[in-house]
Formats: structure tokens, sequence, C-alpha cells
């Protein structure tokens, strides 16, 4: 009990030095207990998520081959044009999805 008593009594100077009164305290601690109650859950949250940027965020996207793939071609991924390798022959308009990232080169496969 007496860390929560030094903690009021630090928050209450600090308040002050602030140019705050005895009154702010308890809506102060308020505060910082809503803060983190909704602040400590999204950022548990964020650390979870899929990685959306870089080589690691783009396998699993899907797109469309541009060109015929033979076994290079062209293909439109996430809003880019890239260019990209397939192991088996890809259509032109055909849905792919990208397997893995080489520098600048997808490696895709049809969907389906």
């Amino acid at each position: 009990m007496g860390e929560i008593t030094g903690l009021v009594e630090l928050l209450g100077a600090l308040l002050r030095l602030f140019g705050l009164g005895e009154n702010a305290i308890f809506p102060a601690i308020g505060l910082l207990v809503v803060f983190f109650i909704i602040a400590l859950p999204v950022g548990l949250l964020a650390q979870s998520a899929r990685v959306r940027t870089g080589a690691a965020g783009m396998v699993g996207e899907r797109g469309r081959a541009v060109t015929d793939l033979a076994p290079s071609g062209k293909v439109y991924v996430h809003s880019e044009y890239w260019n990209a390798v397939s192991d088996e022959h890809v259509a032109s308009g055909t849905e792919v999805e990208v397997e893995s990232v080489a520098g600048m080169l997808l490696r895709v496969r049809p969907v389906g």
C-alpha cells in the first residue's frame, strides 16, 4: 500500500509542477488507467499482426499475370507491376499467388 501512496504523492508533485491543484490527482490517475487499459491490448495486437511491408509482406499476396509466364514475365500484385517467374506455364490474365521474393523478382504460382 506504501507504493500506491508514494505514487500518488509523486503524481501530485508532478501536477503541482505543471500548476495543477490537488483536485486533479484522481482524474489524472483515472485517465492514465484508462489509457493503459486501452493501449496495452492494442499494442499487443499490433505485435501479433501479419507483416504487411517489405518482402515478407508480399508472400501470400494475390495478383494477375500481365504477360504469359513461360517461365518469366510480368505480374500485377499489390497495385504494382513486378517481374515474376513460375515453375509452370501461366497464361496472361491468370490469378497468381506470390510464393517468395528475391530482390525485385517474385516467384509465383497460379491460383486454383
